[in-house]
């Protein structure tokens, strides 16, 4: 049986701050979604403070952020800011820490050029593309307006980011006050999302690779229909399962917990049991919006239904590359997953 996950903390309150490990600091700001808060991450550095993402661009996380300079920084500054990935709760106000503080940016390669897609309009922030490639994929009118009003503008959200930035790569070893912290990149839910492992600590900063109570979010993205971003996420998950149980693993989302092993295989039964119920449901075959009821239980609110579409896809990519379904285009303009 898998155990729900430990949790040693309350939950905190927006633009609150709690020590939850000597000289770190767990720091929880607002969303404007459904999914209502980020956890970002303070850690002492030395003569300053190293910050692990960053939360989402709006007045009322700016205003968070100068309360906690005049109080819990204590006249030290944001040496460098570390961002998981470029999904904008994470990396949006990235470019104001570097403007106010002069700090460079650390990340892995794959995610900076994404942002910088984002920040010229490239194809990850090309929203017409993206609902042409939904309405393929079955999605109808109703929902493709609530998607095309809920979702956020990409390329006016983040902060303006600097031309330069400092690279991280699987297996870097980033020094943080003495500690050692040890980079584990991953794919499915960004391209290179980068986690940091601390053994001297044993601690994992997570970012949204590893979440104690949702499901991370694995799409499949419009500019790339024949990715595997499922099979690249459970890849991922191979490389958390040989670090100790008993760290304390700290999420983007939701509460520090401790339980990582379950948790793994938690996820994992998740996704069989999803890909089982696509599987299932394409004996007559399917697009990506009729396997919804199948794969997930509850109502879809308008800002979760493109990311369910999304999600659903990339379940039933993995079963093509598995050889279990495959594809068709058809001549109505749909998409449609059938059974081999």
């Amino acid at each position: 049986m898998v155990n729900k996950p430990d949790y040693p903390y309350s939950k905190i309150e927006y633009g609150e701050s709690m020590e939850v490990a000597s000289g770190i600091f767990w720091v929880r700001m607002p969303l404007p979604f459904s999914l209502d808060h980020v956890n970002l991450w303070l850690l002492e550095d030395g003569c300053g403070w190293t910050l692990i993402d960053t939360g989402y661009n709006t007045k009322t996380t700016i205003d968070h952020w100068n309360a906690l300079f005049s109080d819990l920084l204590g006249g030290k500054p944001i040496v460098r800011v570390i961002v998981t990935h470029f999904h904008p709760d994470h990396l949006s106000l990235a470019g104001w820490f570097a403007k106010e503080w002069d700090a460079p940016i650390w990340m892995t390669y794959s995610e900076w050029a994404h942002a910088q897609l984002n920040q010229k309009n490239g194809p990850t922030s090309d929203l017409d593309m993206r609902l042409k490639f939904f309405a393929a994929n079955g999605m109808k009118e109703a929902s493709l307006k609530g998607y095309n009003s809920s979702r956020p503008d990409f390329v006016n959200i983040n902060f303006a980011l600097p031309s330069f930035f400092t690279r991280i790569v699987e297996g870097d070893e980033i020094s943080i006050n003495g500690d050692k912290w040890r980079a584990i990149t991953g794919g499915g839910h960004s391209p290179e999302h980068c986690a940091l492992w601390s053994s001297d600590r044993n601690l994992l900063i997570s970012g949204d690779q590893i979440l104690p109570r949702i499901s991370t979010n694995i799409s499949l993205q419009c500019h790339e229909p024949d990715g595997d971003p499922l099979g690249l996420y459970l890849l991922s998950l191979s490389k958390f399962k040989k670090l100790p149980d008993d760290a304390l693993i700290l999420p983007s989302h939701d509460r520090p917990f401790y339980g990582l092993h379950d948790r793994i295989n938690s996820l994992k039964q998740h996704h069989d049991n999803r890909l089982d119920a696509a599987f299932e449901f394409c004996t007559t075959p399917a697009t990506a919006t009729d396997m919804l009821p199948v794969i997930f239980s509850r109502e879809l609110s308008v800002d979760q239904v493109g990311f369910a579409v999304g999600e659903a896809l990339a379940h039933a990519n993995r079963l093509l590359a598995e050889g279990k379904l495959s594809r068709e285009h058809c001549k109505d303009g749909l998409i449609r997953y059938g059974r081999k």
